[in-house]
């Protein structure tokens, strides 16, 4: 393959070519005063690299745009709409000929100079900006971009037309590829690399072997020769301290080539606010695109695959959501529309989501638009079917035919690329409130950021976006995991990935996870670190599980399994109670506290500690139970309506038959005096709510519980309190 000189080129010019569309989408929806000195820096840098690569049409697309934007500098004026707009097809017109070189530098002939500057006028900016929209992009251009996704689509597993799609009609000019294309690495040079890191990780195996030689000849000299075993120790010691570093950088080094195949979705917002902005301006509306989840990394194989359907729905939000400004602002609306696009990763697929605040669907207009071609039984569908029909393309509700809808293609390309990479389209809307169109496709590749956590002989990796804080010692109350003042589903690691060989032992740690707007807790032995791991799809053969998201590789080559949140705390809601062995025979707690909450949390912790718990609503109540059973230990909130703690407290203390039983305050209140004045009642114990620990907190129930056994006799206390 002859060499490309281009290379770094197109890299650097895309990408000041990206600053520079958003910084003119940015100026539209607000004055820029600083607009014209970045762009001139900007274009002044494209201009200088243009001419280094010896593109002298590129340089003179920089140079245009130097051209405008200098007179507003020198004034220090923010650029008019017209301006914004001349910029853009300056902006476009430089984009087509970076674009121009790929076709000849795959191929590895030499490029073409492209042609000068058409011209810098900005009296008809909008019309050049929609010139420049509705170009037809350079078939050859195209050519090279297909080839590559080829390339790269058959490497990881995707359809080898992913990236492509057969227009309806030759004639018809096709923005999309012209609009949104995303650059992606040689499949060749990664390959390449990755070889490389398996080879050198192949070269581990003798040291290891050698530190295990090492090992054996230093056991057969203990009690011989002394002087030689503890220089072998040290070398077996920096043999393997080194090999262990050496894996890890490897491993590190592999994900990080492997990431090289994928980019943060981000690279698809500006070119889609874009498309949003022209769309809008074709039909005389206002409308503004904003993207969440851009900092989920995906393969440019499946951005490129599904660019041209989220064009499409983007483009339809526009037609058929957002409405004239006057219709809005009667509506009670602003006059700017609203569409926002949501990427989200949600086990093994990738959700893209678009909606907007428009007018929602007509679906009687829709049912009205079926019957008039004749579609059997249209007449009959209730909304979910017309919506199913409306999917699969044939049908408009546009008043007219424009170059943006009112052919019946735009959903029929977004039905055929969720069907050409395997994945679910769906679409909502609420007459007056807006349209959301999901298109939800599998996950080849995906690089997440995620804890490692081990169970036994078990471990896995956890996505650190689903993990809401980690638990150390945890307190479990059966088959739940006490939170705060909350009791959560809780599954073992071990249980979910090894069903049926387990132990009943509490977990040393826990992750509480939080997914689809619920939460459930994750018991683990450990946690060995924090990583970004690359995200694999498991083999075919493996049996799907609502558990597993997919693969990553461990230092040894080895699959290590990537859990799916969803999935675990599904199963964590669903799971069996585990048998729980009978409490210890022991003396019973009276909990006393007008908090329902604190009541429960209280309860909830003791019982799960193998103590039997009664529980009062108030010092009153509290009393007359005292005087009826016969408790080991009571726990007395201090602030309550009618009698508080500190009087309970010296009642009992007043009382023979009561003054024996421990007793501790817990309250909210910390100040010296409050601390003073329950010792001076006969407290045992002053517990502070917002410096609750709970294992502090059952050390010194435990204490105190010893304490009692001397005095309270079990098998009285044993009887449960009449009704």
């Amino acid at each position: 393959m002859a060499k490309d000189p281009y290379r770094f080129f197109r890299i650097e010019a895309r990408d000041l070519l990206r600053q520079m569309s958003e910084a003119v989408l940015a100026a539209e929806q607000a004055p820029a005063p600083d607009l014209p000195p970045r762009l001139l820096r900007l274009a002044h840098t494209l201009k200088g690299a243009a001419s280094v690569v010896r593109q002298p049409g590129i340089a003179a697309q920089a140079h245009a745009i130097e051209d405008l934007l200098t007179p507003l500098r020198d004034r220090a004026e923010a650029p008019g709409r017209a301006d914004l707009d001349a910029l853009l097809a300056l902006i476009d017109v430089a984009g087509d000929a970076i674009t121009a070189l790929d076709a000849p530098a795959a191929a590895g002939a030499p490029t073409p100079p492209r042609a000068e500057s058409t011209g810098t006028s900005t009296g008809s900016g909008s019309g050049s900006a929609a010139a420049a929209y509705e170009r037809v992009p350079d078939p050859a251009g195209a050519s090279a971009v297909n080839a590559g996704l080829t390339g790269l689509t058959g490497l990881v597993g995707l359809p080898a037309d992913a990236g492509t799609a057969e227009p309806d009609d030759a004639g018809d000019p096709d923005p999309i590829g012209a609009i949104l294309t995303i650059p992606q690495l040689m499949p060749e040079e990664l390959d390449g690399l990755l070889a490389d890191i398996a080879r050198t990780q192949g070269h581990l195996a003798p040291i290891e072997r050698a530190a295990a030689l090492l090992r054996e000849l230093r056991a057969g000299l203990q009690g011989q020769q002394e002087a030689l075993a503890g220089p072998l120790a040290r070398i077996e010691d920096q043999i393997e301290r080194g090999a262990r570093q050496l894996a890890r950088e490897l491993v590190a080094l592999r994900d990080g080539a492997e990431q090289l195949r994928l980019l943060p979705a981000a690279q698809l917002f500006a070119p889609l606010q874009r498309t949003a902005r022209d769309a809008a301006r074709s039909q005389d509306k206002q409308a503004r695109l904003t993207g969440h989840g851009g900092d989920v990394k995906l393969e440019a194989a499946l951005l490129n695959a599904v660019s041209g359907a989220l064009v499409q729905m983007v483009r339809n939000a526009v037609a058929h959501g957002i409405e004239l400004p006057p219709e809005r602002i009667a509506a009670g609306k602003p006059p700017q529309g609203r569409i926002e696009l949501r990427i989200e990763r949600r086990g093994r697929e990738v959700l893209f989501c678009c909606a907007d605040d428009g007018a929602g669907l007509d679906l009687e207009a829709v049912r009205r638009t079926a019957i008039d071609k004749g579609i059997p039984g249209a007449a009959r569908l209730d909304d979910d079917a017309l919506i199913e029909r409306l999917l699969r393309g044939g049908l408009s509700t546009a008043r007219r035919v424009d170059a943006l809808a009112g052919r019946g293609v735009g959903m029929d390309l977004v039905r055929d690329t969720a069907d050409r990479l395997g994945g679910r389209l769906t679409l909502s809307s609420r007459r007056g409130e807006g349209t959301t169109v999901e298109l939800c496709v599998p996950l080849q590749l995906a690089a997440l950021r995620a804890i490692r956590v081990s169970a036994g002989a078990v471990a896995a990796w956890v996505p650190l976006d689903a993990v809401e804080c980690v638990l150390q010692r945890p307190v479990l109350n059966g088959a739940h995991l006490i939170v705060g003042d909350e009791l959560l589903p809780h599954l073992p690691l071990a249980d979910a990935l090894q069903p049926g060989q387990t132990t009943a032992a509490a977990p040393r740690s826990a992750l509480v996870l939080r997914a689809g707007g619920q939460r459930a807790a994750l018991g683990v032995d450990a946690l060995d670190g924090v990583t970004s791991v690359v995200l694999r799809p498991p083999p075919a053969l493996l049996p799907p599980s609502p558990l597993i998201a997919g693969l990553a590789l461990d230092a040894a080559q080895q699959p290590v399994p990537v859990l799916a949140a969803e999935g675990l705390i599904a199963a964590a809601r669903q799971a069996r109670p585990r048998p729980v062995p009978a409490p210890p025979r022991t003396g019973t707690i009276l909990v006393i506290d007008d908090s329902l909450t604190t009541r429960m949390l209280e309860q909830s912790i003791l019982e799960a500690a193998g103590y039997r718990v009664h529980m009062a609503a108030s010092a009153e109540d509290g009393l007359e139970a005292a005087q009826r059973e016969r408790y080991a230990l009571i726990l007395v909130d201090v602030e309550m309506p009618g009698m508080d703690g500190f009087e309970f407290v010296a009642r009992i203390r007043g009382d023979a038959a009561l003054r024996h039983i421990p007793a501790v305050l817990v309250t909210s209140r910390n100040a010296p005096e409050d601390l003073a004045r329950g010792k001076a009642v006969g407290a045992d114990g002053y517990i502070v709510k917002g410096e609750f620990a709970q294992n502090e907190f059952l050390a010194q129930v435990a204490q105190l519980m010893a304490r009692s056994a001397g005095t309270v006799d079990d098998d009285a206390a044993v009887e449960e309190p009449a009704a």
